[in-house]
């Protein structure tokens, strides 16, 4: 059996090698997914083209769904990560990351700029030049994330 693990990474060898003494094998592709209440992850196993990487969460500025592709941005570069947006909004740090629409959530550190814009709507501008509309439906809650 093999089994993806989502744990702080204080917690993470322990529960690794417990695992792995019982005979269960950690994949980062698992479809099995074992995970902490109220962790929060600080990367993310994602790819590009045929190679695996560990994205640090600090460095992604925004991740954005595209029919069924999920693509996170970091450093200019885009990763294709296999977790559905709305398990990421549960994993991702709610200090730092918020939904922003059905189909994007950003990292509050990496907003340059708020513009508000019209019908209830924001227009952030992200430091690595993206544009992104907060859509009604999250207009309030932006505002109120914010305090603005």
């Amino acid at each position: 059996m093999k089994i993806r693990l989502l744990v702080s990474d204080e917690h993470y060898d322990a529960i690794a090698a417990e695992l792995i003494k019982k005979g269960i094998d950690i994949d980062d592709d698992a479809e099995l997914i074992l995970s902490e209440s109220n962790a929060c992850v600080s990367h993310l196993i994602a790819r590009q083209d045929d190679e695996i990487y560990r994205l640090d969460t600090a460095k992604i500025s925004r991740i954005e769904s595209f029919a069924h592709d999920i693509i996170a941005y970091s450093g200019g570069e885009e990763y294709r990560l296999s977790d559905t947006l709305r398990r990421l909004a549960e994993i991702l740090d709610p200090r730092e990351f918020i939904r922003v629409s059905n189909s994007v959530i950003v990292s509050v550190s990496h907003i340059k700029s708020i513009r508000p814009a019209l019908s209830q709507k924001f227009r952030l501008t992200m430091k690595d030049g993206a544009v992104v509309d907060v859509t009604r439906t999250y207009y309030y809650i932006f505002k109120e994330f914010l305090g603005i």
